[in-house]
């Protein structure tokens, strides 16, 4: 037991050292446990090579894990059949592992246009959602267990935060959703860091996870398909924008003024909203990329006239597309925030529409729920589990 557990802070040690990887990060089964497994799900294939050498193989025997893993799906060392059992041996002996959330449970939307899961992770639950939009097959992924950033309308916000997820964990969400639509003769073409958490509070996780995602030898899914969605935090913003990883940004503006996006956003307190559209345009400057504004539509609150107005003068001048999302309802608004929030009468909605499209030269798109009869907005899942509770039927 002693000599495992030495193997194990060493290669602890390597991680840090050698591979830029943090303790936190090399176990994220049981972060800052020195005697945690390491998940190799959430390695590169460069740093799966390193790993081979240091416990004594040709690093060619990091490319076979990583295609053992991402090519055949293949969680258990004994099965991967041309690595050397004396190599296997040093795997398991050295603490790692090919992690697998345990799937708590599944939900199908009557409209077969979504499918949401519900897996179990240390220190809570994490929510994914498979999305039907025509030709394509979109996995909405999450990036923490919880969320610090308290959006009001949020029910993943009522959590709190938990942990941050690790690479394996957020690849693994795709991997397993990538296997249901496999057994209906599919495959998932799109990826969003739009589930549970703020991704870019979660940086270094999320590249990983995105960059073994579009590898060759993994999962394979292009920059261009996949997407970072951000509640507003700057400094990741910038971060993001510098970074050799081409993806796509969407920004949760929510509201066209800063006393509104205050109330429902509190992070809007540090970074407001003309220092978001900033950061925004810097980031089509250095990507070439057109960054998407989502906007929620909650009645009475940001589904006036005037707010279709300021929205398309707010980016104007900023290369972006418009989603806008009539609100998804948790059916206990109002008791944790003192704060009502409604889905917009149908009438509303498409005046809103209207007048924001007569103003604006950007693409506007109406984001309708695909999963309303399962729960499939952020975190209502897991908070009907906690509550006992069915999905709540939101009325147009």
């Amino acid at each position: 037991m002693f000599r495992k557990v030495f193997i194990i802070i060493h290669l602890r040690r390597f991680f840090v050292k050698r591979l830029g990887i943090s303790v936190a990060s090399a176990s994220p089964i049981v972060a800052g446990d020195a005697r945690a497994p390491t998940d190799l799900k959430g390695l590169l294939p460069e740093q799966l090579r390193a790993l081979a050498i240091e416990l004594g193989g040709p690093a060619y025997r990091g490319d076979q894990l990583f295609r053992w893993i991402h090519e055949q799906g293949v969680c258990d060392f004994e099965a991967m059949s041309n690595l050397p059992k004396a190599f296997r041996a040093a795997l398991r002996e050295a603490g790692a592992i090919v992690g697998n959330l345990r799937l708590l449970e599944r939900r199908d939307s009557a409209t077969g246009m979504a499918a949401k899961f519900l897996f179990e992770a240390t220190a809570g639950q994490i929510e994914s959602v498979l999305i039907v939009d025509g030709d394509r097959r979109t996995a909405c992924l999450s990036s923490q267990v919880g969320c610090a950033l308290d959006c009001k309308f949020c029910a993943t916000g009522r959590m709190g935060f938990r942990r941050n997820l690790g690479a394996g964990e957020i690849v693994d969400q795709l991997l397993q959703l990538h296997a249901a639509a496999t057994q209906r003769g599919e495959r998932v073409t799109n990826v969003v860091m739009m589930g549970m958490g703020e991704p870019l509070l979660n940086y270094n996780e999320v590249t990983r996870a995105l960059r073994i995602i579009r590898h060759a030898d993994g999962p394979t899914i292009g920059g261009r398909r996949i997407t970072v969605s951000t509640a507003g935090y700057l400094p990741g913003i910038r971060q993001l924008a510098a970074d050799d990883l081409n993806v796509g940004l969407a920004i949760s503006l929510n509201a066209t003024t800063d006393e509104v996006r205050e109330r429902l956003m509190p992070i809007n307190r540090k970074w407001p909203i003309a220092e978001l559209l900033t950061a925004a345009r810097e980031y089509f400057d250095k990507k070439g990329r057109r960054v998407t504004f989502e906007y929620v539509l909650m009645d009475g609150v940001t589904d006036s006239d005037e707010d279709a107005h300021r929205l398309a003068e707010l980016t104007r001048e900023i290369p972006s597309k418009i989603n806008i999302i009539p609100y998804n309802e948790l059916g206990d608004e109002g008791q944790a925030t003192g704060m009502t929030f409604r889905r917009p009468p149908r009438r509303r909605i498409d005046e809103f529409l209207r007048r924001l499209r007569d103003n604006t030269d950007h693409t506007v798109t109406l984001r309708e729920s695909r999963g309303g009869d399962i729960g499939a907005a952020c975190g209502q899942l897991y908070r009907q589990q906690e509550t006992g509770r069915q999905p709540a039927t939101a009325t147009a």
